[in-house]
């Protein structure tokens, strides 16, 4: 990084690379990944990774570029038919970005990045790497598929370190990509091209690893029933302007800006405002001026983890809505819509008044039945339902006390974890635990990654109950961890993360020899579980099953460059190379692993 960048940027960079066990990357490519996190995490809201955004080359003119269906980063053609499968009219979203550790902001450079964003579009872009031609084959299998009811949104983020005083060059620059973007008539007519700074960054890098927080007033506030797991409660109505407060990002004048969709339960994204019903709330608020809807709607439910109140003023940490998505997009749109334009001035119509209820409690469970009890109509967070069962209570607990070395952070909630000094490619989300089973425990490499939801389905009765021991589930997860730290840090060759749970299945073969390990006597699945956290810390052994493993793949398949990445992808989740996999990992890996074997 060039020694006038600015400290506090620096200090920064240093910490995330430091909480993601970044280590091998150039300290610009870790600053290019830490500005990719910090916009898309502290200002935009979104779960992401960001190094699976960020571009490994050099590709010509940007550093990062993220495809989000439904607010997840999609990176091939099969990751898009995965996500609009179980979705109709899915929220689709371009984010491209490009970064400089220079102060100075360059035309030439901000030129590039531009043309490089057209000619992602135009196809000219995928030569550039094997990364960037797999997204654009997932950029075509979503105008192929997805984009029947609503276009696509798009945003451009061009990074320095710098401030930015918005010279007259680079400004008609970017008026005229706007204009060759809108001509395109392929996006929604939101487009956000940002030339963003070292103030920027600072800001939305502690909004993204801080617990959010946000103060209200609530003047009418009614304390609720007292509760063995709730510190403080309250329940009464908020008028529409301190609702506004609680979803999103205020501008450096402190008037909101964005919503920040890391606050809700619900899917922000699943929010229609062409739907019927949304119609005719919103109609029946401008019609009569918002007096009628305290009495017409269900309100708010906020659970925090700290309140602090003082007279009618409440300062809220750590918080997120459990129910409410709706109503609060109806909202949002109302106070910044044109009826509305004194939204500046302060004077948000005063009779829009919202039923809420305020919940302070520190206890996961009880947070967790809110969530489930305020959430059950809604069949999109299925997933995240069962990643609520008791038994995940017990592994999340156990899997953050054992060694400092062997901790697995579990997110049954998503955000759990976020504002908290964790390391953070520790975390482990439900969807990751399930494909992480599904190849070590179940033996099922080709169904892993695309179809876990059916082995949900398929293994309901017979996965997380009660009596299970923990522990295995644990060493599976800190497997799929420990293969993720190789990959980043770049110690074994990136080509085989294809092949990622493939080689997480001959690790459980290895040392199950294929037996149903629910089956075995409680010493024995101990012994598993140990031996399976031995391999993944053993660096040397563990690179070497990698190697091996992607050799048999790779002679299965034959010559690579004869394929696709998606023929690839097709071969190995058949089941028959599954069947031919595990006959060669018998043959040839067994023996030279033999002393992890638990007989």
């Amino acid at each position: 990084m060039e020694p006038h960048v600015n400290p506090v940027i620096k200090a920064q960079v240093s910490e995330y690379a430091k909480s993601g066990s970044i280590k091998s990357l150039k300290e610009s490519e870790k600053f290019e990944v830490y500005s990719i996190f910090s916009i898309l995490t502290g200002y935009r809201g979104e779960s992401v990774e960001a190094l699976d955004v960020h571009l490994k080359g050099d590709e010509f003119g940007v550093d990062g570029i993220a495809l989000l269906i439904q607010g997840e980063v999609v990176k091939n053609r099969e990751e898009v038919l995965e996500k609009i499968e179980h979705i109709k009219n899915p929220s689709i979203e371009f984010v491209f970005f490009q970064s400089k550790t220079s102060d100075k902001y360059d035309y030439g450079d901000a030129s590039k990045f531009f043309d490089a964003i057209v000619d992602f579009f135009e196809g000219d872009l995928a030569a550039e790497s094997t990364q960037v031609s797999e997204l654009t084959e997932a950029k075509d299998a979503i105008y192929e598929l997805a984009v029947s009811k609503r276009n696509p949104s798009i945003s451009a983020f061009y990074i320095a370190t710098g401030n930015y005083d918005e010279p007259k060059k680079i400004e008609r620059l970017k008026q005229n990509f706007c204009q060759r973007i809108s001509g395109m008539n392929i996006f929604h007519n939101n487009i956000e091209v940002s030339i963003v700074g070292a103030k920027e960054l600072q800001k939305w890098y502690r909004a993204a690893t801080t617990a959010v927080e946000a103060e209200i007033e609530f003047p009418k506030a009614v304390v609720m029933p007292e509760h063995k797991d709730v510190e403080e409660a309250y329940i009464g109505y908020i008028s529409a302007d301190q609702l506004v407060k609680l979803f999103t990002m205020p501008d450096e004048d402190g008037y909101p800006v964005g919503i920040n969709k890391s606050v809700f339960f619900d899917n922000i994204r699943d929010y229609d405002p062409n739907s019927k019903i949304n119609k005719e709330i919103k109609d029946s608020v401008l019609s009569d001026g918002g007096r009628d809807f305290v009495f017409r709607n269900n309100g708010i439910t906020v659970v925090a983890k700290s309140i602090d109140r003082t007279g009618d003023k409440f300062r809220i940490e750590d918080y997120q809505i459990v129910n409410g998505c709706q109503t609060s997009n109806i909202i949002y749109e109302i106070v910044n819509g044109d009826q509305y334009k004194n939204l500046r001035s302060g004077h948000i119509v005063p009779d829009i008044n919202i039923p809420f209820r305020l919940i302070g409690s520190k206890e996961d469970e009880f947070i967790s039945s809110i969530i489930v009890g305020t959430n059950r109509q809604n069949p999109v967070k299925e997933e995240q339902f069962w990643a609520l069962r008791p038994f995940m209570k017990n592994f999340e607990e156990y899997a953050r006390s054992v060694d400092a070395e062997e901790i697995i952070y579990f997110e049954r909630r998503e955000n759990q974890y976020r504002g908290q000094q964790v390391e953070r490619v520790r975390i482990i989300q439900p969807a990751v635990m399930m494909k992480a089973l599904a190849a070590c425990i179940l033996f099922q490499p080709h169904r892993a990654a695309r179809d876990y939801r059916g082995i949900i389905s398929e293994y309901n009765g017979r996965l997380f109950q009660d009596e299970h021991d923990v522990r295995i589930y644990h060493a599976a997860c800190y497997l799929h961890y420990r293969l993720e730290f190789l990959w980043r840090n770049q110690k074994v060759d990136s080509r085989s993360k294809t092949f990622r749970f493939y080689i997480i299945c001959a690790v459980g073969l290895i040392v199950t020899g294929e037996k149903n390990v629910f089956s075995m006597r409680k010493n024995k699945i101990e012994s598993v579980a140990k031996n399976i956290i031995n391999i993944g810390k053993d660096e040397d052994g563990l690179r070497s099953i990698v190697e091996i493993t992607t050799k048999i793949i790779e002679g299965k398949i034959g010559d690579m460059r004869d394929f696709s990445q998606e023929k690839v992808r097709d071969l190995i989740r058949s089941e028959s190379f599954s069947l031919e996999f595990k006959d060669s990992v018998r043959s040839k890996i067994f023996k030279l692993f033999h002393k992890y074997r638990v007989e």
